[in-house]
């Protein structure tokens, strides 16, 4: 029930503005939705299933 200010998507958010003002690139920053769960439906917003297996699969090998 916190602010959105308050929480890590607003300073990871802040993160990738400011380091792509500062010249780092490529910075992407994708924000997730209906996210977050665990197998067993349970919240949880740190939780590795806010990650596209695929698409992390293929970033690493790149």
């Amino acid at each position: 029930m916190a602010d959105y200010d308050q929480l890590n998507s607003y300073y990871i958010k802040s993160l990738s503005k400011d380091l792509e003002e500062a010249g780092f690139n490529p910075i992407e920053y994708i924000p997730t939705q209906n996210k977050g769960y665990r197998a067993n439906g349970e919240r949880h917003p740190h939780s590795w299933s806010i990650i596209d297996k695929h698409e992390l699969i293929n970033w690493i090998n790149d």
